[in-house]
């Protein structure tokens, strides 16, 4: 006779008082042990009885009246057909059954029988397969919320409902038209509806786990069966995210955890900089931890993690990460780019650069810490170092060490070349003494001293910063070449000095210039081959002259102007009038010789309409001429025994005053010609004359 199920005690919902007095009154009753199964499943069968030893019993397992496994004193266990291969008896007298089908439901007896005492002990079990069983869903629920359970079953009009939890736990049972009875565990905080979904209310965590739902067919016996999955989540706090090693070095093995504190996580992500973390080949991500293996240099970064459920998510706070890298690739450089530096002049800057991190920087000079000094300036967190400006005392060894935590490294040795470049490029000069001629090439201002060598006539001479050689002016032919040679510590300059007469444009010019523009005639030297900055021809003095037929070159009014150099000589006519016409002369003269220039100057009326105000003028002037005649004849016969001006004859002129205007109107170019012999006759010229290398402006008459 089965048993009451004890979890129905307390509902009393189909066995009356008589009843159960009737049940007592009978005696002892052997339990029923209920079972479930699912179709194609398994299931064990226990057995709870006091067996005796093993060698002194015989067990039995029926299925209804029919035997089905059974197992002798010194036998292996032997199965019927239906039983083959879907059965196991295990030594303790438990059955153990699979590949349920709906057809193993029903009722399942064990007999132990003692040999030695001739004793028998049963036990029997209501086992019930559940056809039809749908896949378990998941469900979540929030804690301290209410969830609804609902298995989607085809409900039978007349029917039996119960709910389980984890397969054995009943919650309540109904059937069509009675009312719902409910375990003392869950009565007041579930609710079972017609359409056999389940409320539970309060939920716990305690209370996730699998609840299955069967539904018996009353009129048939048909029982089907479902399942939901119910997980109860609270919200989520804040996860912390922590690491294996707080200083993690380069090409080493670290881990960090996203610890959630036993919260119920569904999933972990991890992130780098708000990007996902676990992308990169060396780094590995499995539920709540994340591995580096290796870690790199690029790893370097703020790390989150976040953690997620079903009903909330939340992130933790950043964690920065430093992956710190062994100092390598120490190196020592400078930037004088030339190599030569020159004591008490040049400043140079020493830069140290390493591979690493956190890494710090200390310099030495010949083995010893770097001397205190003012023209030593470290700058950038001690990586360079600026010498201002560099002394002979730095002319030792420089090295830099880097280092952190992991180790050190010391850089290249660098050792400063010091001295100084000479000024500019050599340079060549000849001067005339009587009829001597100094020659000269220098190129100074060198540390260590340039070598310069002159080259004259076939012969070489060397010294250093400067070579010269005296030579009678009539052993150098004109066109003669002075070259100088110039070198030091690697560099070279070359510079070639032709010694002839002054040569300059090669062709006569005429100008028509109207009265009152201004015109500029200008002489420019050069040499009769293509000329390059390193070749020089002789300084010459400039001396300028106006052939006049009749009349005075006039000089009023700062109008004459003359502007020269060693190679270079400007004269400047400001308002020309008919005055000005004529044959200019500009003769450029060294100690070779001396070459003429000439410059023809024409004056034109300019336009020969006037306009309204020239014609008033006119008009007014005549007026006033003709009111000043009675005055003109008084002076006249006042003056006519006094003895009359003489007129000056062939002035000459010198350079004075203010400098000339820089712009010009007109521009003049004139010839060359090479005078084969003295200066024309005074009778012919007006000459502006003026010294060497200076500016003139306005020429006023002199005694000539």
């Amino acid at each position: 006779m089965p048993c009451i199920d004890t979890a129905l005690m307390g509902s009393y919902w189909y066995l009356s008082a008589p009843i159960l007095l009737l049940f007592s009154l009978l005696g002892s009753i052997s339990c029923l042990q209920n079972v479930s199964g699912n179709q194609g499943g398994t299931v064990t069968l226990t057995v709870k009885l006091n067996l005796p030893a093993q060698n002194q019993w015989v067990v039995t397992w029926r299925f209804g009246v029919s035997p089905i496994a059974s197992a002798a004193v010194g036998n292996p266990p032997t199965y019927n057909n239906s039983c083959t291969d879907r059965c196991r008896l295990y030594g303790n007298a438990n059955l153990q059954l699979d590949n349920l089908t709906p057809a193993d439901t029903g009722e399942y007896t064990v007999i132990v029988t003692n040999i030695n005492a001739g004793q028998q002990q049963t036990e029997q079990f209501h086992l019930t397969v559940y056809s039809a069983v749908t896949s378990a869903e998941n469900v979540a629920g929030t804690e301290g919320k209410s969830v609804y359970l609902t298995v989607k079953l085809d409900l039978p009009a007349m029917r039996q409902v119960q709910w389980r939890v984890n397969s054995s736990t009943l919650i309540v049972i109904g059937s069509t038209g009675g009312s719902p009875a409910y375990t003392d565990n869950y009565r007041g905080r579930c609710h079972l509806y017609d359409n056999t979904t389940l409320r539970l209310d309060n939920l716990t965590h305690a209370d996730t786990g699998e609840y299955s739902l069967s539904v018996s067919n009353l009129d048939s016996g048909a029982t089907v069966t479902g399942s939901v999955y119910l997980t109860v989540y609270s919200p989520l706090s804040y996860p912390t995210l922590n690491v294996n090693n707080t200083y993690p070095v380069n090409d080493t093995s670290v881990t960090l955890h996203c610890d959630a504190g036993g919260q119920n996580v569904v999933n972990y992500t991890f992130y780098k900089d708000g990007v996902t973390a676990c992308s990169q080949p060396h780094v590995t991500c499995n539920k709540d931890f994340l591995y580096f293996q290796p870690i790199t240099m690029s790893d370097t970064g703020r790390y989150t993690c976040k953690i997620e459920n079903p009903i909330s998510s939340n992130t933790s706070q950043p964690l920065s990460i430093i992956v710190i890298g062994r100092v390598s690739g120490v190196t020592l450089s400078s930037n004088a780019s030339s190599g030569l530096l020159c004591p008490g002049k040049d400043s140079v800057t020493l830069t140290c650069s390493a591979l690493g991190t956190n890494v710090t920087f200390s310099w030495y000079l010949d083995g010893a810490p770097l001397p205190q000094d003012s023209r030593y300036h470290l700058m950038n967190s001690n990586s360079s170092l600026i010498i201002s400006p560099v002394e002979r005392t730095d002319s030792g060894s420089f090295i830099c060490i880097g280092s952190n935590s992991l180790n050190s490294e010391t850089s290249n040795l660098l050792t400063l070349r010091l001295g100084c470049t000479p000024d500019g490029n050599v340079q060549c000069n000849a001067v005339r003494l009587g009829q001597m001629v100094t020659l000269s090439c220098s190129w100074p201002g060198g540390n260590p001293a340039a070598n310069v060598t002159m080259i004259f006539q076939n012969t070489r001479y060397t010294e250093q910063d400067t070579v010269t050689m005296d030579v009678p002016l009539n052993d150098i032919s004109s066109g003669a070449e002075l070259t100088c040679l110039g070198t030091q510590e690697g560099h070279f300059s070359f510079s070639t000095m032709i010694l002839g007469t002054p040569m300059g444009a090669t062709s006569n010019s005429v100008s028509l210039v109207k009265k009152g523009e201004n015109v500029t005639m200008s002489v420019n030297l050069n040499w009769n081959r293509n000329v390059s900055p390193r070749i020089q021809i002789l300084p010459a003095t400039f001396s300028w002259f106006h052939r006049s037929s009749d009349r005075p070159l006039s000089v009023s009014g700062g109008k004459i102007s003359v502007i020269s150099s060693d190679y270079k000589s400007e004269l400047v006519i400001s308002s020309v009038t008919d005055s000005d016409n004529g044959i200019y002369e500009c003769i450029a003269e060294n100690f070779i010789g001396k070459s003429t220039f000439l410059f023809e100057l024409s004056v034109t009326a300019g336009s020969n309409q006037l306009s309204p105000g020239a014609i008033a003028g006119i008009v007014i002037g005549v007026l006033f001429i003709v009111a000043l005649i009675p005055l003109t004849i008084f002076f006249i016969l006042r003056k006519k025994n006094n003895k009359k001006t003489p007129t000056p004859t062939n002035p000459v002129y010198e350079n004075t005053g203010p400098q000339a205007p820089n712009t010009y109107d007109r521009v003049i170019l004139g010839s060359k010609e090479n005078m084969a012999e003295s200066k024309p006759q005074e009778s012919g010229y007006q000459e502006l004359q003026f010294p060497h290398n200076n500016v003139y402006n306005h020429l006023r008459k002199t005694p000539r």
